[in-house]
């Protein structure tokens, strides 16, 4: 059986990345100063932020926002707001 495996060298080969050279007119452009992107109007510009809770916490928070339609990340955000709101943070 050892004899029908193919040595690991030929693995590594056969994952190694492929490198593909580059079109001449495609470094034309790359070489070419533009102008700096912006970004789109649409762009997040949230940050994210990773909140504990235990495992009942998370299901009852999953089945809250099956019931309402919704998803725990907009419950989430909702409640975040709440606070905000309660401490006097006023949105720009």
């Amino acid at each position: 059986m050892a004899a029908d495996r193919q040595p690991l060298t030929s693995l590594s080969e056969r994952l190694a990345r492929k490198t593909v050279a580059p079109e001449p007119e495609k470094l034309a452009e790359a070489a070419a100063p533009t102008a700096a992107t912006p970004k789109p109007k649409g762009a997040d510009a949230r940050v994210q932020i990773i909140v504990r809770m235990t495992p009942a916490e998370r299901k009852a928070l999953r089945q809250i926002a099956l019931d309402q339609d919704t998803t725990a990340q907009a419950l989430a955000e909702d409640a975040i707001r709440d606070v905000l709101r309660r401490h006097g943070f006023k949105p720009a």
